[in-house]
């Protein structure tokens, strides 16, 4: 190999014109996955050298394995496997000092293979560690010169400076990827201990309807045959009109306990929303709240897309509360249920003309259990919390409420 050429080294500028170093920068800086290929390529083209490999530090397996070479190697790449403190790649990962050697001939078959060495031939490499914090190696970077020539002190330093970039790189994605699948899986136990709860609550409200109602039912029947017979009694027998007029109260408890077990039924577990989705469900939702008028406004299910069934469950419950909050606290008259698609996100809002509270008071606290006397918010702002959700809270004194709700989607295709 002849000579490298005047300004060759670590100052040199790579394929693009620009030095090395500043090269390295741009692509440790470009989004996405890091280019362990073009990483390869630059390392090679700095020194010029006649290839690179970099091997990634799998801390796990304690091994390293091959993230890219150049030139681009052949099917010999995945099969090369290097445990840590093995060969001179393993001491450099085990140990995180450089080392350059003149004459090497590596023993692995598989990584002779990968640098394209015959039988005889031999190497000259610059193995340096990338470190990322402190004295942690991520990688390892070989360059290697097909001939005797070996790599100066100078080389190494410049070398080393970019593979410390490429290591801090590397590490910063992993920590990235790390946190997807912590997400990841937090997501997965939310919904499932979602499904859970939408599943306890269905097996409640079936015993409820299958159990209390149906003995609730029952009861006024009999009540009612009672209080029939009695009336057949009461002229010729005024002694029955005292058991009567306690019989017809019984009846009336009777009715009223039936309606608010069904009415707890229905909070418990909505069959429309099993069966026809989020926004039949919330319509619904509008139309058993006896005590106030409550108007629904909302996109189609088809223009608001598919929403995750926990998520789902977690809105209506929103709105279940909201809207109770409205009723049992607000004194309103009226309220507006809506729930929009509004790019990549869902908005879900309850606005109502009660009489409001001083929403500055509580807004700081808006995502804690700290609401005091205003429970329904705390619940509102846990479930949000639970989902990804912000919760908004506008409201003054004597000027109603609103509820808004925004819950980020997966983008529509």
């Amino acid at each position: 190999m002849s000579p490298p050429p005047a300004g060759s080294g670590p100052g040199s500028a790579d394929a693009t014109g620009r030095p090395g170093a500043e090269g390295m920068h741009d692509l440790v800086l470009a989004p996405g996955a890091v280019d362990l290929p073009a990483a390869a390529r630059l390392f090679t083209e700095m020194l010029s050298a006649d290839g690179a490999v970099v091997f990634l530090v799998d801390s796990e397996r304690r091994q390293l394995e091959v993230g890219a070479a150049y030139p681009a190697p052949k099917a010999e790449e995945p099969a090369l496997r290097i445990p840590v403190g093995y060969g001179v790649t393993g001491l450099v990962a085990l140990n995180g000092r450089p080392v350059a050697i003149v004459d090497d001939s590596p023993r692995n078959p598989a990584h002779r293979r990968l640098l394209g060495l015959g039988p005889e031939e031999t190497i000259s490499r610059l193995v340096v560690p990338a470190h990322a914090m402190g004295a942690a190696v991520v990688a390892v970077v070989a360059v290697h010169r097909r001939s005797s020539e070996g790599f100066t002190s100078q080389d190494r330093e410049g070398i080393q400076r970019c593979a410390d970039l490429l290591g801090l790189r590397l590490y910063a994605q992993g920590l990235l990827g790390a946190a997807e699948e912590h997400r990841s899986e937090r997501d997965q136990l939310i919904a499932q201990a979602i499904s859970a709860q939408e599943a306890e609550r269905r097996r409640i409200a079936g015993d409820l309807h299958d159990g209390v109602t149906q003995a609730l039912a029952s009861l006024a029947f009999h009540l009612s045959a009672a209080d029939t017979a009695l009336s057949a009694l009461e002229r010729s027998t005024p002694a029955v009109a005292g058991p009567k007029t306690q019989i017809e109260a019984a009846r009336r408890l009777a009715g009223l306990a039936y309606d608010e077990t069904r009415a707890a039924i229905s909070g418990l577990h909505s069959l429309m929303l099993d069966d026809l989705g989020l926004v039949a469900a919330l319509e619904s939702l509008t139309q058993n709240v006896p005590q106030i008028e409550v108007e629904f406004r909302g996109d189609t299910a088809e223009e608001i897309g598919e929403v995750p069934d926990h998520m789902a469950a977690v809105l209506y419950r929103i709105a279940q509360e909201a809207v109770n909050n409205a009723v049992k606290h607000a004194e309103a008259t009226r309220a507006v249920l809506s729930i929009r698609r509004v790019g990549d996100s869902l908005v879900l809002s309850v606005t109502d003309d009660g009489v409001g509270f001083d929403a500055q008071a509580v807004r700081e606290q808006t995502g804690t259990a700290e609401f005091g006397e205003h429970y329904g918010l705390a619940t509102i702002a846990e479930r949000c919390a639970l989902i990804g959700a912000t919760l908004r809270i506008d409201s003054a004194e004597e000027r109603g409420t609103a509820v808004m709700v925004e819950l980020p989607l997966a983008p529509t295709g």
